[in-house]
């Protein structure tokens, strides 16, 4: 008798000692500032009815998780389970045989719980116990899966990345069912804890690239990622470029095929946009859809995207170049036309080409950030009620709203936004030498804009692979959609 009244006086005293169940609970609501989204549920479990708190962050956890895995085997399961208390066997036992969710761990400090809670986890409190139980009970709400609206598809899948980077994944997987896939999750940021994945194909990727995407990731130090271009703006190469060296896209067949490819996928959770390295100027002029199309409707498409992309950049300066420096250039009977048109309009060359592409410009802007049901309105009528007015008034010539209009269609052929825009800003560069040296100042530009995508890379790679340096198979499939029945099978 005498011993077990002392083993109850030692049990007694060691509870002492142990961390009242308010005390838990309160640290926790303190690191995370008595927020009012916090929820607890409190309950009894176990022979000895042990009080229990759960503690968890409302709307990223699965209620439904939480009840089925977690508060009814607690309340169900423990009726013939000892809690001894800080025993650990007995939260072995909690973890491993009661609770049926899919990860539960142990965390010892209120920090460690605060890091869970604010990813989706649930915290499990028990009296007498100073280590509490993390369970997984995220559930994010996340929206459908649609066709992404950056990418327009004619022939292929319609699905589209969301802003669940597990979603994400589970996309790319559904693509490549290959035991070679590769998934490298990381979080980032000292404030978000923004969970990022590295996706790759360990037998294709090139081991160099990928241990340069590594180390640059790892060198990423901010507050926060809220979307993917923050890494891109950080790990890209030359970052005074205007070009992109880094491809970002909202597709996963995209991304499964340049995985395949032996690039590096970069998935951000929050963001629907994934990036892609390295990435090459021939890279961003192709489209997944061409290996989806018959290969000579494909190639075709893919030269008239180059047209697109050299329109852009020079078909305003060369109407300003010609007109201003090389008239003679035109033919006599079509000179004779667009100076007759442009009988009576105040401004130069240069100032009504610029005033018409800023107004464009801005007609573009307007579109994109109205509703969409009536942004596309605004943009077809906007143009064409200014540019018709425009011209009625004597303002601005009919040869210049048709250059401003044809550059404005050959910018869309342009598959990446941003390359499209990269080139937009350039024209104006483009504008203003040919103002002032003719076709001369054109070709000083061609060179200009030459040398530095000569100079630029991509994780290690060249931006003007395969033509400079050239590799000859490569270049040809750059140029070409090569038909799939004379591709070489690798067995």
């Amino acid at each position: 008798m005498t011993e077990k009244n002392g083993s109850n006086e030692r049990g007694r005293h060691r509870n002492k000692e142990l961390p009242a169940l308010d005390a838990l609970k309160r640290n926790i609501e303190t690191e995370l500032g008595n927020s009012s989204d916090i929820n607890t549920r409190e309950c009894m479990i176990g022979k000895q009815m042990s009080p229990a708190v759960l503690v968890w962050i409302d709307g990223i956890v699965s209620s439904i998780d939480l009840n089925n895995n977690v508060i009814a085997p607690l309340i169900s399961g423990t009726a013939e389970l000892e809690m001894i208390p800080d025993d650990r066997q007995t939260l072995k036992i909690l973890s491993t045989s009661i609770i049926t969710a899919t990860e539960a761990t142990t965390v010892t400090s209120a920090s460690q719980a605060v890091n869970l809670l604010v990813n989706g986890w649930t915290v499990l409190l028990i009296e007498g116990f100073s280590t509490m139980i993390g369970v997984n009970t995220q559930g994010f709400e996340t929206r459908s899966i649609e066709e992404p609206a950056s990418a327009s598809v004619i022939r292929g899948p319609r699905d589209g990345f969301v802003e669940s980077i597990t979603v994400n994944t589970s996309l790319v997987r559904r693509r490549i069912r290959s035991k070679q896939v590769r998934v490298e999750s990381r979080t980032l940021g000292e404030v978000s804890h923004t969970k990022i994945a590295l996706l790759y194909v360990e037998d294709r990727v090139d081991r160099k690239v990928l241990e340069e995407v590594r180390k640059r990731i790892s060198k990423i130090d901010v507050d926060a990622v809220l979307e993917s271009h923050y890494i891109e703006e950080i790990i890209k190469d030359s970052p005074w470029s205007l070009f992109p060296t880094v491809h970002s896209t909202e597709r996963p067949d995209d991304v499964a095929g340049v995985i395949l490819e032996g690039r590096v996928a970069i998935l951000v959770d929050g963001t629907p946009f994934a990036l892609v390295l390295p990435c090459t100027l021939f890279h961003l002029l192709k489209t997944t859809e061409d290996l989806y199309l018959a290969y000579p409707i494909a190639t075709f498409v893919r030269w008239i995207r180059i047209v697109g992309f050299f329109v852009t950049l020079l078909l305003p300066a060369t109407y300003v170049g010609i007109l201003t420096f090389h008239p003679e250039m035109v033919p006599p009977q079509l000179l004779s036309s667009i100076l007759s048109a442009r009988d009576g309009v105040p401004f130069p060359i240069l100032m009504e080409a610029l005033i018409m592409e800023l107004t464009f410009e801005g007609l573009r802007e307007a579109s994109i950030r109205m509703p969409r049901s009536i942004g596309s309105a605004i943009s077809i009528v906007g143009a064409l009620v200014i540019g018709e007015s425009a011209v009625q008034a004597g303002i601005i010539s009919s040869p210049s709203v048709i250059v401003v209009a044809g550059t404005a269609i050959a910018s869309f052929m342009i598959p990446s936004n941003s390359l499209s825009g990269s080139i937009r800003l350039l024209k104006f560069m483009m504008l203003m030498l040919a103002s002032i040296l003719g076709l001369y100042g054109i070709i000083i530009g061609l060179f200009i804009i030459g040398i530095h995508l000569c100079s630029i890379q991509s994780v290690g790679l060249p931006y003007l692979t395969p033509f400079a340096p050239y590799k000859k198979n490569e270049a040809i499939r750059a140029l070409f959609r090569i038909p799939w029945f004379l591709q070489r099978n690798k067995r």
